[in-house]
């Protein structure tokens, strides 16, 4: 089973329709070479290594280059739905979630209760949807008296989620940066972008301390907008996977032995 949470929800459910690496990462090929991206302007969000500016001055200036597609004063985001709405259905088959190959369920949060929420039933495309509404860039969406946005905001990494719907084994997958660098530039929207990013690192660890295998590749601190870099980073899984994949061969032959024992006893408890 998968269940995935913002950019782990879109890849999770593209996997769970269809059983197959090399299909899931032809399609997301594909869409990164459609006229669709074209129009998202990350390049105003991903920072630049080169770029002089502080941050501030950057954030100011993706807000000028942001305002033909978004009124800042009336509009709760910087980007439009429609973005993420179109990038969705390029990238997965319209269909229920019930319908997956494998069993599959997207983590949403509530901003009007700051709950976390699993969603196994219904549009897997809306799912998916709810899961990677990145506050800020992409509007919350109300849904039965809820205000619904990334479930990043509360669950970064849903451990316990794939434990309620009943795996033996989890093996988590954690795209944390792998290093940070000095924070040189001290202005208020860096200050609170490290916070952010250093709250967000924390309650990832408290997730990943109940898997039984982590898959963290090294990502450096790379900004989760560098799409077009996402050759580099498959080949950082891939990379990180295979020297993990003896331990969680083991951890699964172990369980496996152990499972048969474990029904055994509590047969003879019945009986």
């Amino acid at each position: 089973m998968i269940t995935g949470t913002s950019m782990g929800a879109i890849i999770g459910a593209m996997y769970a329709q269809n059983p197959d690496a090399a299909a899931v990462i032809d399609r997301f090929r594909s869409y990164l070479k459609n006229a669709d991206y074209e129009v998202l302007g990350l390049e105003n969000i991903v920072p630049s290594d080169e770029d002089p500016l502080p941050m501030l001055q950057r954030f100011a200036r993706t807000i000028a280059k942001r305002i033909h597609m978004s009124s800042m004063g009336s509009r709760p985001s910087l980007l439009k739905p429609d973005i993420l709405n179109n990038a969705i259905r390029y990238l997965l088959d319209d269909r229920s979630i019930e319908d997956t190959a494998i069993p599959f369920g997207a983590v949403a949060t509530d901003l009007n209760s700051g709950e976390s929420l699993l969603v196994r039933k219904g549009s897997i495309r809306r799912a998916v949807r709810w899961s990677a509404l990145i506050p800020a860039f992409l509007p919350p969406e109300k849904h039965e008296g809820r205000l619904i946005a990334d479930g990043a905001v509360t669950t970064p990494v849903p451990v316990d989620f794939t434990r309620a719907m009943g795996a033996d084994v989890v093996v988590a997958v954690s795209v944390d940066p792998t290093v940070m660098a000095s924070l040189e530039d001290q202005s208020i929207i860096s200050i609170m972008q490290r916070c952010d990013l250093i709250r967000g690192i924390a309650m990832s660890r408290m997730q990943l301390e109940k898997a039984d295998a982590v898959i963290h590749p090294d990502v450096a601190d790379s900004h989760w907008s560098r799409f077009l870099e996402f050759e580099r980073f498959v080949s950082a899984g891939v990379t990180e996977a295979s020297s993990l994949a003896p331990r969680i061969r083991l951890i699964l032959e172990k369980r496996a032995r152990w499972l048969p024992r474990a029904f055994g006893m509590l047969r003879r408890g019945g009986n």
